[in-house]
C-alpha cells in the first residue's frame, strides 16, 4: 500500500464514520505511524509503507472511527504554542481557553509580582498553570480534586521545565488556599502579609461549566473526556456556585485584591451575573470574549 491509497483508504473509513475532517485526521494518523512531518507526506504520496505500519495505522483509524479525540489517540495536545500530554484522565486543552491566559498574564503585569500569587483550579493537564508560569516567571498554585489529572499535570510541567515554579494540590476548588492562608492567621500574626507576602490573588478557573441536558447532546468525541471536569448541575453552575461560597465565607483571611476569571458558555452570561451579584452585590462583572468572538470569560475583582 502506497502513502496516497493509505491516505485515502482512511479518508473513506472516516467519513462513513461522520468524521467532519477525515482527510485531515487521516494525515496526522498516518505521519504519527511514520513518525514525519504532514508535510512529508505529499512528497511521498508513491511511497510504499511496510506492513507493520500498515497495521498500526489501520488500528489508529479505528480508534478515531470509535470517535475517540485525536487528543487521546495521539496522548497530546497543542495550547499556547506549547505541547501538553493528554489522556482520559484530563480535559483536552480548547483554544477558548487561552484568552482566559492572555488576560490572567495582563493581569500580572498590573500588579507587584513579588506580592502576587497566582491559581489554577482544576488544573487538568496543567495546560493553564503550565502557561502562566512559564510567561510570567511567577510561581503558580495548581489545584485538581483527582489525583491522576495531578500526576499529569505534574508531568508535563517537567518537560515544560516550570515544576519549580508550581505548587500542585489536591483539594477542591480554593480549599488549599484556604487552608494556607487560614493556618497563617492562625499564627497570631497581626496580618498575614508580615509571613507570607500575597497581596494579591489571581485566580484562573476553568471549572465543569456542561448542564446536564448539554452532555446529552454532546458529539461522541466529548464522552471520551471525563464527566468530571465537563457536567455542574442542572445549570452548569454548581463548581462556580461552590467557588463564590468559599471566597465569600473566608474572605477575610485571603489577600486584599482578588482577581477571578471563569471560563463559561456564552449563554451562561446573564446566569452567572446573577449568581455573582447574589453573594457579591458591591461587585460588577465584565465578560470578555474569546478568540472566536464568543462570550466566553467571566472577570470579576472582590
Amino acid at each position: 500500500m502506497t502513502i496516497m491509497e493509505a491516505l485515502q483508504w482512511a479518508n473513506n473509513k472516516l467519513k462513513k464514520a461522520g468524521i467532519d475532517s477525515p482527510m485531515l485526521d487521516a494525515e496526522i494518523l498516518l505521519s504519527t505511524t511514520l513518525d514525519v512531518k504532514k508535510a512529508w507526506l505529499f512528497s511521498h504520496f508513491s511511497d510504499k509503507i511496510r506492513t507493520h505500519q500498515e497495521e498500526q495505522f489501520s488500528l489508529l483509524v479505528d480508534r478515531r472511527v470509535s470517535r475517540e479525540p485525536i487528543a487521546y489517540i495521539l496522548g497530546r495536545k497543542d495550547f499556547f504554542s506549547r505541547t501538553f500530554t493528554t489522556d482520559p484522565s484530563v480535559l483536552i486543552p480548547r483554544p477558548a481557553t487561552e484568552s482566559l491566559v492572555e488576560k490572567a498574564i495582563e493581569l500580572t503585569k498590573e500588579s507587584d509580582p513579588d506580592r502576587t500569587l497566582l491559581v489554577d483550579i482544576g488544573t487538568g493537564s496543567g495546560a493553564i498553570a503550565i502557561t502562566l508560569a512559564a510567561e510570567t516567571k511567577q510561581h503558580v498554585i495548581a489545584i485538581d480534586i483527582d489525583q491522576g489529572a495531578l500526576n499529569i499535570a505534574k508531568q508535563n510541567a517537567q518537560v515544560h521545565n516550570v515544576e519549580s515554579s508550581i505548587d500542585f494540590q489536591h483539594g477542591s476548588i480554593l480549599e488549599p488556599i484556604i487552608r494556607l492562608f487560614t493556618t497563617l492567621h492562625r499564627t497570631g500574626a497581626n496580618h498575614v502579609s508580615n509571613i507570607y507576602p500575597f497581596e494579591t490573588l489571581i485566580i484562573a478557573a476553568n471549572l465543569p461549566y456542561l448542564t446536564i441536558a448539554q452532555m446529552e447532546d454532546l458529539q461522541p468525541e466529548v464522552t471520551f473526556e471525563p464527566t468530571l471536569a465537563l457536567t455542574a448541575g442542572t445549570d452548569g453552575l454548581d463548581a462556580y456556585k461552590e467557588l463564590f461560597k468559599q471566597l465569600k465565607a473566608h474572605r477575610r483571611v485571603l489577600p486584599r485584591a482578588i482577581h477571578v476569571l471563569m471560563e463559561i458558555d456564552p449563554e451562561q452570561e446573564h446566569k452567572i451575573k446573577r449568581m455573582i451579584e447574589s453573594f457579591f452585590p458591591e461587585i460588577s462583572v465584565e465578560i470578555l470574549k474569546d478568540l472566536q468572538g464568543n462570550k466566553r470569560i467571566a472577570y470579576m475583582k472582590c
